[in-house]
């Protein structure tokens, strides 16, 4: 790899990262913050810039893994630097866990009260989960030229957002068309909120972290110490952002053919139902007002699926058999081309297909043409290959981290899996108390942390970065 080309890369967007970390810097002059709280936000700008200065020169084109390489680091420098205005409130490891969790949209939180902080870090735990929903890497398409198949693949470990249906044979033009439709919805939500009495504030943190389905709220209640009008206005906005952009941009344009023809989109929906009625149906049982117990079963189930971690209840306080549900629910997560976190109902929707391929060739002559098909196209072998090294990748790291917060922490084994889960899955929930989670070690919260990373990287870059051979060639 040459340095100089990931240098170049990584330099041009902490340029960029530079000027977002000013926004939360101007919010803290406006609210008088306090100089300390400005003046980390100013210290991360000036850094970023300096540093992104000073790595910028090289103009030649990246290769694949020198793109891929750039892509980890980018991401890596964003997290730590991003950590700087929390370590004024918050010690070093857990700033580094929160600006994880904001960047990566996971939701998992180290701060019990987020009402304490002051104004600009509550805003920029909700901005930056909501720079983070379409990856930060987007951003470098204003300083990366078109490429062809090296430019596309700068986003490998972002191609979840594209690869699901172009809508433009321009990955620039394509890019840009997504977050058109990102913004539709964050300024028609924010409206709705607003409509609805929450404050300008309020409004703006949560339209942030709920489409961006990362969970973060101004109130250590989340989202339930609000109204009831905006809890429920939130399950759309929370559903929206766990289904494929691609098919939000063409049903902006009145084509709806496509979001009904997609199985996917089908199997988020019986998902999304499916766990609803479980939910619905214990909590009714148990007790609860039927109108209450649906809305509070839909709701739980829109925060899981779509890996936003809201809450109005603990999920603690749900049958350990739903729980378990719950657990599976947030291994899958989303729709691929959404900001959802999970391995994605596309994924499952391929397995139980590969499934059915491999159980109805038993039946069939050797000769016959048995491929695995999605919406009547055929999935090419290539990809079913990665989703399955992709599903052993997830189970595994999820395996290893579990028994090593098991051991580091001795925590309930719930605990550790569910924080495994969530941390690679990017979602939120954890089946522990707030307490419980600030008393974790120091090793588990960068364990969560790297694992928060993985998820968003879609695991397999961030693995790739540890092999010799990339390194080969290196100048």
């Amino acid at each position: 790899m040459r340095s100089s080309v990931i240098d170049d890369i990584v330099g041009s967007f902490l340029k960029i990262y530079s000027l977002v970390l000013l926004v939360p810097f101007f919010v803290g002059i406006y609210f008088m913050d306090s100089i300390l709280t400005v003046t980390g936000f100013g210290l991360a700008s000036l850094v970023s810039f300096t540093l992104g200065y000073g790595l910028s020169g090289s103009t030649k084109k990246p290769t694949v893994s020198e793109a891929m390489f750039a892509t980890v680091l980018g991401w890596i420098l964003a997290i730590i630097l991003g950590a700087i205005p929390f370590m004024s409130h918050v010690p070093m490891i857990d700033a580094i866990f929160e600006s994880s969790a904001g960047l990566t949209t996971t939701g998992i939180s180290m701060v019990l009260e987020p009402s304490s902080l002051p104004q600009s870090l509550l805003f920029w735990r909700g901005f930056s989960q909501w720079i983070g929903g379409l990856g930060i890497l987007t951003f470098f398409i204003a300083v990366v030229r078109e490429s062809g198949g090296v430019t596309r693949r700068l986003y490998s470990a972002e191609s979840h957002k594209t690869d699901s249906g172009s809508i433009r044979p321009s990955l620039k033009k394509s890019i840009v068309d997504l977050w058109k439709v990102y913004g539709f919805i964050t300024v028609l939500f924010g409206a709705i909120y607003l409509g609805l009495d929450m404050s300008i504030f309020d409004s703006l943190m949560h339209v942030f972290s709920g489409i961006s389905t990362g969970g973060f709220s101004t109130q250590a209640s989340s989202i339930g110490g609000f109204s009831l009008g905006v809890q429920i206005a939130t399950i759309p906005l929370m559903l929206l952002g766990g289904i494929n952009f691609v098919l939000l941009y063409k049903l902006l344009k009145m084509d709806v053919r496509p979001l009904i023809g997609s199985s996917e989109f089908k199997m988020y929906v019986m998902i999304f139902l499916g766990v609803a009625l479980m939910t619905s149906t214990e909590l009714f049982v148990t007790g609860g007002n039927l109108v209450v117990s649906i809305f509070e079963g839909s709701f739980k189930s829109a925060a899981v699926i779509s890996s936003t971690g809201y809450s109005t209840f603990s999920i603690t306080s749900l049958s350990v058999a739903l729980q378990v549900v719950f657990l599976a629910v947030m291994f899958v997560g989303g729709s691929l081309g959404s900001t959802s976190g999970g391995w994605k109902v596309f994924r499952l929707k391929t397995m139980y297909e590969a499934l059915k391929v491999r159980l109805r060739g038993y039946k069939l002559p050797e000769s016959a043409i048995n491929k695995v098909k999605i919406d009547g196209e055929i999935v090419n072998n290539s990809t079913v290959r990665t989703i399955s090294v992709l599903f052993f990748t997830w189970i595994s790291m999820i395996f290893v981290s579990s028994v090593l917060v098991l051991v580091a922490d001795g925590t309930s084994f719930m605990a550790a899996l569910s924080g495994s889960i969530s941390a690679a899955g990017n979602m939120g929930p954890v089946y522990m108390s707030g307490n419980e989670m600030l008393a974790l070690s120091g090793f588990t919260k960068i364990l969560w942390s790297f694992l928060m990373l993985a998820g968003r990287l879609e695991m397999l870059p961030l693995l790739a970065i540890f092999n010799r051979e990339l390194f080969e060639g290196s100048k």
